[in-house]
């Protein structure tokens, strides 16, 4: 029987639910030559979203390649350049030996591999070896362009987690050379996407450093509900199994429809479920994603101080009136200048976010209930 909830990958096909006017926006501007700046929090879907886009892009133009790169594990300044150099020649061409054309004409020192990534399916992938010197830097962030005019063809570039790279030493120097060089592209498109939304947002949007106005920033909103209940409906009932409206609608209002989490607790209950979810299915479901999730949430919370924690309990708990002595005194909150400095860095590390009026929440909303639990 095939599973009908997806999480841990990427979504596809049936999984992938709704998305059509940030896809139509997305393919819109990209095709316009106006590069995008997309963020959300962590597992929001949005490279689900870039990757089907892309996808249906390249379907629709013929003319235009896309080069995905993973920022996240990219832990030094020469395996970025490394990784931007493979990628883009990658996505340019079709066969290795093409590849390796174009890495020797276009890059000194370049020794070309075939890397098979998966020994059971084969699938293989370009990649190089070769330290960059100073002088290869600015022709490695021309490349995309460089082979975009050879070809006739028009590339975008898409980097996950683009926010990590501000992480590494040399960052600051990178970054000037890469608003220098890519800004300049005629034939080359960039979708910068990231989870850590004031990281991304001081890239971005901050006056004093070089991606300022770069592109067009987009915040990724959330897939509405009445869209994910025909979604848990249809799960269900095509695997032979039965869920209430009732009941699916309580997994869309516990996990805020949180796309990762929704998945997860869909699974979770159907996974239980012998014929139709009972509430003993429910609740299973409901414990087993808050223990899947606890390792993660513990090593957020072993980050903090004790004040911070204190902090998050507070607003778990409903609190809004932070500064008045009965709450600091009863969470143990600190004065009022250890307080203000708490809320800022929760909020720079994206773990709670101000609410229209002035309250906070958190981002994570499994992390909310999980406070709510067991601290």
């Amino acid at each position: 029987m095939k599973v009908p909830f997806q999480f841990g990958t990427l979504a596809t096909k049936e999984n992938f639910i709704d998305r059509d006017e940030d896809r139509a926006l997305l393919k819109q501007l990209l095709t316009s030559h106006i590069n995008v700046m997309l963020i959300s929090p962590r597992r929001w879907g949005k490279s689900s979203l870039v990757r089907r886009s892309m996808e249906e892009l390249m379907v629709e133009r013929s003319d235009i390649k896309v080069c995905y790169i993973d920022a996240f594990s990219i832990g030094s300044e020469s395996e970025f350049y490394r990784t931007f150099a493979s990628k883009v020649i990658e996505c340019a061409s079709t066969k290795f030996e093409k590849w390796a054309d174009d890495a020797r004409k276009l890059l000194n020192g370049v020794v070309p591999q075939l890397v098979i990534k998966d020994q059971i399916t084969n699938f293989m992938a370009f990649d190089i070896k070769f330290k960059p010197e100073e002088r290869d830097k600015l022709s490695i962030l021309q490349l995309p362009q460089t082979l975009a005019k050879q070809k006739g063809i028009a590339i975008i570039v898409c980097i996950d987690e683009f926010q990590q790279l501000a992480n590494l030493p040399e960052y600051k120097d990178m970054e000037g050379k890469m608003r220098a060089v890519w800004q300049q592209q005629e034939d080359t498109t960039y979708c910068l996407y990231g989870s850590k939304r004031h990281m991304m947002m001081d890239i971005f949007n901050n006056s004093n450093n070089p991606f300022y106005r770069f592109g067009q920033v987009i915040f990724l909103d959330k897939i509405n509900k009445e869209n994910w209940l025909p979604f848990i409906l249809a799960g269900f009932k095509k695997t032979n199994k039965q869920i209430s409206e009732e009941y699916a609608s309580q997994i869309c209002d516990i996990v805020e429809c949180h796309p990762w989490y929704l998945q997860q607790l869909s699974f979770f209950i159907w996974n239980k479920t012998a014929d139709n979810v009972t509430a003993d299915d429910f609740n299973y479901g409901v414990e087993q994603l808050l223990n899947i999730n606890t390792p993660m949430f513990q090593a957020d919370i072993n980050r903090l101080t004790p004040a911070q924690i204190e902090l998050l309990r507070a607003i778990a708990a409903g609190e809004t009136k932070f500064s008045s002595a009965e709450v600091r005194r009863k969470y143990n909150l600190g004065n009022p200048n250890t307080l203000v400095k708490n809320k800022r860095t929760l909020q720079e590390q994206d773990i709670i976010e101000k609410t229209h009026d002035g309250g906070f929440h958190f981002v994570d909303p499994l992390f909310h209930l999980w406070m709510e639990r067991y601290f």
